[in-house]
């Protein structure tokens, strides 16, 4: 098992005022990477065999204070505190569409080597798509469970991304039930001019429509986070320390913008917005007549 390190350099300052001495330091990604094996002197070898890689995905930076001020007169300089926390990213299909922990005993002994390393803690994607796959508000968490009990018996700190997305490369769909819905009405999802769908998102326009079997997307997501909630009590406040949610393609808020690429290149171009689905037009229609413009929310041709 390996950690991909994104090179980095740092700075660092000194503030000082009437009551107050802080210090931070600033991580940047450079263009170049390291290696670090772990567990080089192991005799086991079946860790290395499993193709698994960490890679560093966050890097959070705060402030850190000290109360102490430098005498009157001192000549001596304060001492910059160091105050960077080192998350490190699991591999996206730490846990698999079945709900098993994937290479639990190379995850295992990568944790535990993180630790030694001083890595302050993890970052695991959890899937809409593995957690409520079959149907709606039917969850399972279980492999999640195991792998935020092992981060725990690890000693390490755990942020956790909601993913209500779908993801390519490694191939997680959205949700069963919610894919079979799209097959039916696939304006649900994201659609260029061309009007080819994108299916591993769905579409910003919905978000309060009632698409998902009477239920908006946006009450679908409330009544996943408030089970994830329930279901990772334990672990709040000593060992999951933070929670971010990803919507829209890749997790990110926006909208589309590549068609899929044909198999001779790898160059997307410049792209364009893929907002032309059902939804997101009468959206249009609406704002537009709204703003006394109707024009405006008339599709032309170009």
């Amino acid at each position: 098992m390996e950690i991909s390190v994104i090179g980095s350099s740092s700075q660092a300052k000194i503030c000082t005022s009437r009551s107050v001495l802080s210090s931070y330091r600033e991580i940047r990604f450079c263009n170049f990477q390291k290696r670090v094996s772990l567990l080089p002197n192991t005799k086991s070898k079946r860790w290395r065999n499993s193709g698994l890689s960490f890679t560093l995905n966050a890097v959070r930076s705060s402030p850190v204070r000290s109360d102490r001020l430098p005498h009157r007169g001192s000549s001596s300089k304060p001492k910059s505190l160091d105050g960077v926390r080192v998350f490190v990213g699991l591999p996206l299909d730490a846990v698999s569409d079945c709900n098993t922990v994937n290479h639990a005993r190379a995850i295992a002994a990568g944790l535990r080597a993180l630790k030694l390393l001083g890595i302050d803690g993890v970052e695991l994607p959890v899937w809409w798509g593995i957690v409520e796959k079959e149907s709606m508000g039917k969850y399972d968490w279980s492999g999640y469970l195991v792998l935020a009990e092992m981060i725990q018996n690890a000693g390490l700190k755990l942020h956790v991304s909601l993913c209500f997305h779908g993801s390519k490369q490694p191939k997680i769909p959205l949700p069963e039930w919610v894919s079979h819905i799209g097959d039916l009405e696939p304006s649900i999802y994201h659609a260029d001019r061309s009007g080819d769908h994108y299916r591993e998102c769905l579409s910003l326009a919905v978000d309060e429509v009632p698409v998902l079997n009477g239920k908006t997307p946006v009450q679908v997501y409330q009544e996943f986070c408030e089970s994830f909630k329930s279901s990772f009590s334990n672990f709040f406040g000593s060992t999951i320390t933070g929670v971010t949610v990803g919507l829209g393609p890749d997790g990110e808020l926006r909208y589309p913008c590549h068609r899929h690429l044909a198999s001779h290149t790898n160059i997307p171009g410049v792209g364009e917005f893929q907002c032309y689905d059902k939804n997101m037009l009468n959206l249009l229609k609406e704002k537009a007549e709204a703003a006394g413009n109707p024009i405006m929310g008339t599709r032309r041709s170009t």
